[in-house]
């Protein structure tokens, strides 16, 4: 028996983030690092091959949910 194959939800950059948040970009990328926004990353190499770059995508659930935890209502 195959195992089930689980669709895989398409992720966010951070330029889309800031777009949902109203944000910059910078202070998208400073909430991923304090660990205010959840990301996924992984290493790859650039374009050029000579080094890696760190990749940051968002997954729309967690935007969400941080938005939910985050109202407040004035």
């Amino acid at each position: 028996m195959k195992p089930e194959k689980r669709e895989i939800e398409p992720l966010l950059n951070a330029r889309d983030v800031s777009i949902r948040l109203r944000c910059s970009l910078p202070l998208v990328y400073k909430m991923a690092d304090r660990g205010q926004l959840p990301c996924i990353r992984w290493q790859c190499l650039s374009a050029n091959g000579k080094r890696t770059k760190t990749m940051v995508r968002f997954r729309e659930a967690d935007i969400e949910e941080f938005l939910e935890a985050n109202y407040v209502k004035c």
